[in-house]
């Protein structure tokens, strides 16, 4: 059997499962699980996230996220790389952290975006821990049940906004639901369409009539060659030798700020734009740090 279709659009949300690789833990240590949260930080910020919510256990993690961009693949890549390097660095070992590819299915916003967030805060009782899921450390449920907790990472407002005209009615209801549903064991298997989606029956019909450039980044990179073109017409010069190997003064310094560019506002990773540009990642990082500062 073939893999599931990654399905990727603007838009398009969520439900996210990690897991360590041969069933090992992802987090050692309290350190692990901040530094796993700062990165999402960074990364919500750089491709335009938005995250509902989030729970992390010692050797798996459920996220519920919105990409604005089909990029999800680019976006999940990246991450897992990246942590994979500071979870390896931090103990001097190497090899995967990650239990192969990551699980993801695409949630109906309109009909389940409630519903899974309560999913999602429901994992740490799904998988053994006897501690309440709203005072459970580290997941999300704060940002949602405590009426006086705003947390910048996630965005609360577009589920509990629907369940009040307070903060305080809000946070209160959603307490209430999420007590109930941890009541209800019933409740705690996914109703998944078609292999793929939490939604409604006609909303996976129209998933599977999607396009297929939406299932890549490929509007990402139609803007980072429109970028390209016009640094290049800017500073008087072929795009053909901005994308060469000429290393004069001016067609450099015009070549680092569409690399930036292309980085900021294409929202393509490090080893993307390398690749776009035939230079080494440390290349195209070194320029960016430059232009960062």
């Amino acid at each position: 059997m073939g893999r599931p279709r990654r399905l990727q659009f603007p838009g398009a949300c969520y439900h996210i499962v990690l897991s360590g690789n041969n069933r090992q833990d992802l987090f050692l240590s309290n350190q692990d699980r901040r530094h796993f949260l700062n990165l999402l930080r960074q990364y919500k910020e750089r491709y335009d996230l938005k995250i509902y919510a989030y729970s992390l256990l010692d050797n798996s993690v459920e996220l519920l996220l919105e990409t604005r961009r089909p990029n999800l693949s680019l976006v999940m890549q990246s991450f897992n790389t990246v942590y994979t390097k500071y979870f390896n660095s931090a103990r001097g070992t190497s090899g995967h952290v990650f239990q192969g590819r990551y699980k993801a299915l695409v949630v109906e916003k309109e009909t389940a975006l409630l519903e899974m967030t309560i999913y999602v805060h429901l994992n740490s009782v799904r998988s053994g821990l006897k501690e309440r899921p709203w005072r459970y450390q580290w997941s999300s449920a704060g940002a949602y049940v405590e009426a006086g907790h705003r947390e910048p990472l996630i965005d609360s407002d577009e589920v509990l906004r629907r369940m009040g005209k307070s903060r305080f009615q809000q946070s209160l209801k959603y307490l209430k639901l999420l007590k109930e549903r941890l009541k209800s064991q019933a409740q705690w298997v996914l109703p998944i369409i078609r292999g793929f989606c939490v939604g409604t029956e006609a909303y996976a019909a129209r998933l599977e009539t999607l396009p297929e450039p939406l299932s890549g980044n490929g509007g990402s990179e139609a803007l980072a060659r429109k970028i390209v073109a016009e640094t290049a017409q800017r500073h008087g010069m072929d795009a053909d030798k901005l994308l060469g190997r000429s290393q004069w003064r001016d067609v450099a310094a015009a070549r680092r700020e569409a690399m930036y560019r292309i980085w900021k506002e294409a929202r393509l990773g490090v080893t993307e734009v390398a690749r776009l540009f035939g230079r080494t990642p440390s290349a195209v990082s070194q320029a960016i740090r430059a232009l960062e500062k």
